[in-house]
């Protein structure tokens, strides 16, 4: 049996620009000036490829952009989108396979390294090894850390949503929001179309996990049912095939807490930060709260319960590193999700194996959305596994629970390949 290869030292994560096609919106409008920025980690000898294919950002500019919300004229995104452009034929190396993870509403796409949302699961060592697979994460489309959206000059509004003719007049006194105050809608079809795009342009044709969570688990739902022959694994986690009336009516309700704010659109900073107060709600759950919030044993009328200043430390926080209008696009994608209005209505397209996960206290997407999804996909002949995470946090719990996330992450890696699906390669 030969001596197995030991792998290479990975090298520090580096974020990337990459410049896009035009792309048209599943609701008519047509996003121009097309960037996505992304995030890899990866062995060495992928460098070469990376530099060859994206703008790799210097590290003072990373530094100087984290979690901060990039603004640019016109000029300036065509600026960064000419400097973008790929540059050389060099293909990613094919000793390791590509790993793609998708985050969820307000995050970016620092997933592992400093300032990571899943530092933890990604690292030599760990669940996510950069040094035995390529990992890739993108910004998502209508987002506001480098990837076009709302923040950036120029971004189509609901006006342009031509697919469903114009909006109706706005009577005086109607309290509803003139329509040409709000961006154009995006949904997950969008978003993972966008990433398409970018792995088209990277030359990455063969995926052998994609996973996310919430919003981002939706977004895996869309790219496996969009490009079939892609990807041979999926993790969705805490997410669903729709979105339910639950889940849009609370999106509702914030979305009103931020278009009432007498700042918006330009600065509806209490408006922010109740739709994120009510948000935070729904991604924790009882136990947790009381954890983490429990009551005090003296009391005031005039002092905060703890899980009031909890709250309001969390709308102040959002507040100061999220785009308004940005949100409103994430939020209306999770309305928008529903995977039987692809062609072929979705799910049956899905070739991947499926590693389902559900989150036993989540009141966001409870559990047994991913129990249905992993039981459907075995009716249609697919391999599917359902896991369920522990976790008194609830909905939060994959961004909190370490240990569980990281065995789930491995089971997923270990999944056989989808049927009909190029990347088949195993994750050492």
């Amino acid at each position: 049996m030969p001596t197995p290869i030991s792998p290479l030292p990975a090298p520090t994560p580096r974020l990337f620009d990459v410049a896009l096609p035009d792309l048209r919106l599943e609701a008519g409008a047509r996003v121009s000036n097309h960037l996505v920025r992304g995030w890899w980690w990866g062995p060495e000898e992928d460098l070469p490829w990376l530099h060859s294919h994206a703008r790799v950002l210097p590290e003072e500019e990373v530094r100087a952009s984290t979690l901060r919300v990039v603004r640019r004229t016109v000029a300036e995104q065509r600026q960064a989108a000419e400097r973008a452009r790929p540059r050389g034929p060099a293909r990613a190396p094919a000793r390791v396979p590509t790993v793609l993870v998708v985050h969820a509403l307000t995050g970016d796409m620092r997933a592992g390294g400093e300032d990571g949302w899943w530092e933890p699961l990604i690292g030599p060592g760990r669940a996510l090894d950069p040094s035995r697979a390529r990992l890739l994460c993108f910004n998502n489309l209508g987002s506001c850390y480098g990837t076009t959206g709302p923040a950036d000059e120029g971004f189509p509004g609901r006006l342009d949503d031509v697919r469903f003719g114009p909006p109706p007049p706005v009577a005086k006194g109607d309290l509803r929001q003139d329509e040409a105050r709000l961006p154009a809608t995006i949904t997950p079809w969008d978003q993972a179309r966008s990433i398409l795009l970018a792995l088209d342009a990277l030359d990455v044709d063969e995926v052998a996990l994609v996973t996310g969570g919430s919003l981002g688990g939706m977004i895996v739902l869309c790219l496996a049912a969009l490009a079939p022959e892609r990807f041979a694994r999926i993790a969705p986690i805490a997410t669903a095939e729709s979105a339910t009336s639950w889940v849009v009516g609370f999106n509702h309700v914030a979305r009103q807490a931020l278009l009432l704010d007498p700042g918006f659109p330009e600065a509806p900073h209490r408006g922010l930060e109740l739709a994120r107060q009510l948000a935070m709600l729904t991604y924790r759950a009882e136990p947790g709260l009381e954890r983490g919030q429990a009551r005090p044993a003296a009391w005031s009328s005039r002092a905060l319960y703890p899980v009031q200043s909890y709250l309001e430390h969390q709308g102040r926080k959002l507040e100061a590193r999220f785009d308004a209008r940005a949100y409103l696009a994430q939020l209306g994608a999770m309305d928008h999700h529903d995977l039987s209005r692809c062609i072929d209505r979705g799910l049956p397209r899905i070739r991947a194996s499926a590693l389902c996960v559900g989150i036993n206290q989540d009141q966001l997407f409870l559990p047994h959305h991913m129990e249905a999804l992993a039981r459907r996909l075995r009716e249609h002949g697919r391999h599917a596994e359902y896991a369920e995470l522990s976790s008194p946090y609830g909905h939060d719990g994959f961004l909190v629970e370490w240990e569980p996330m990281a065995a789930l992450l491995t089971r997923a890696l270990a999944l056989p390949a989808g049927q009909g699906s190029a990347a088949r390669a195993q994750v050492a």
